[in-house]
């Protein structure tokens, strides 16, 4: 039976990595000379597709792995380790992808690429969704992760509606303040998630 703990914390790990708060000046940048119509459509268009990369590798993902070979444990492991490189461009506020490599085709909006993948939903967010498929085995519990991610679709949409609030009262410091902390959170995380790796992988280490 899946611990409803450990479903409240793999959202928390998520959110932490989808940071949309550190994604902000980002969004603002995107959505710049947009008139407000726009701008509710560009929203619907970036949560609607973190919601269905995420939904999709959450249903998907594991069988996919199964199609190339590779082992869960193996995979959450090099998970783990990305989750860590991932924390650590966020405490030294070198983000990845570095944001000036993000290049839109023409006509696109940037609202699906790259503000929806790969910043928001990008490899770490998938890889967790994936990890936690294989931890949650009733669909009572795969139900509330699904409504979960879909609650944090809709939070990304609340905090880009008032983006410019958040700016003006945090600044572009407090942003980086708290990506750093949300950082440090998920470096925690992320580094226990290892050790139990290893522990299944290396059963010597136990």
């Amino acid at each position: 039976m899946f611990d409803s703990n450990e479903l409240i914390k793999a959202f928390v790990i998520l959110f932490t990595i989808m940071d949309p708060i550190g994604n902000i000046p980002m969004y603002l940048s995107l959505a710049a000379d947009k008139s407000k119509e726009e701008l509710k459509r560009f929203r619907f268009k970036t949560c609607l597709a973190v919601i269905s990369l995420l939904v999709g590798f959450f249903l998907c993902g594991k069988y996919i792995l199964g199609f190339f070979g590779i082992e869960m444990p193996a995979f959450k492991l090099i998970g783990g380790i990305f989750l860590v490189y991932t924390a650590a461009t966020m405490l030294s506020n070198n983000p990845f992808p570095p944001r000036q490599d993000l290049d839109m085709k023409s006509g696109d909006d940037g609202s699906i690429m790259p503000l929806a993948f790969p910043l928001l939903a990008g490899p770490a967010a998938i890889s967790l969704v994936v990890i936690q498929a294989d931890l949650i085995d009733s669909w009572n519990s795969k139900i509330l992760m699904i409504f979960g991610i879909i609650l944090i679709g809709v939070i990304i949409g609340l905090i880009f509606n008032v983006a410019d609030n958040i700016i003006n009262f945090l600044g572009r410091t407090g942003i980086k303040i708290m990506t750093q902390f949300m950082g440090l959170i998920l470096g925690s995380l992320a580094i226990a998630l290892i050790a139990k790796e290893l522990k299944v992988l290396l059963p010597g280490l136990s």
